[in-house]
């Protein structure tokens, strides 16, 4: 199932505040939103197969209550987004980072598993051309280590 939405980061047409967080209460131009058809598999809260709660939606990533990562980009036919880390992550804060996923059929609880391919690009275009992932190798296809395996555990698609 695929949700399509209009993307557009901030609240005000054409303009949204500078890059999350980094230049308090400053305009910048943005671009047209754009409309998307985003993947309902990876939309909601899940848990990871290493005790770590996700919340994704349309526009944010949340990764525990540590880490936030702001989505600028979904590539749902090539299966990868790219995000903006927040400027007060504990770490690669006001970096760019790429999350390629792949589906898991017929390995329940899990759904489907992701890689942080890039996570400290300095531009979003770096973090783009990062196709490190291998998803024919899902056990050592993200730089040596396996995908991160991810089981639902509540809210609809969309949830904040």
């Amino acid at each position: 199932m695929l949700l399509t939405v209009v993307l557009a980061a901030g609240g005000c047409a054409g303009k949204t505040q500078a890059p999350f967080g980094a230049t308090a209460g400053a305009l910048v131009p943005r671009p047209a939103p754009e409309r998307v058809a985003l993947p309902a598999l990876v939309l909601g809260r899940f848990a990871d197969d290493y005790g770590s709660v996700h919340t994704i939606n349309s526009d944010e990533w949340r990764h525990d209550a540590h880490s936030k990562y702001h989505i600028v980009k979904w590539v749902g036919a090539k299966e990868y987004l790219i995000a903006y880390n927040d400027i007060a992550n504990p770490s690669d804060g006001g970096k760019w980072t790429r999350i390629d996923w792949l589906p898991l059929p017929g390995m329940p609880p899990y759904e489907w598993a992701f890689c942080l391919s890039a996570y400290k690009a300095a531009t979003a275009a770096e973090a783009e051309a990062t196709t490190t992932a291998n998803r024919a190798l899902p056990r050592t296809g993200c730089s040596g280590f396996p995908f991160t395996r991810m089981n639902r555990v509540g809210a609809a698609p969309d949830a904040p």
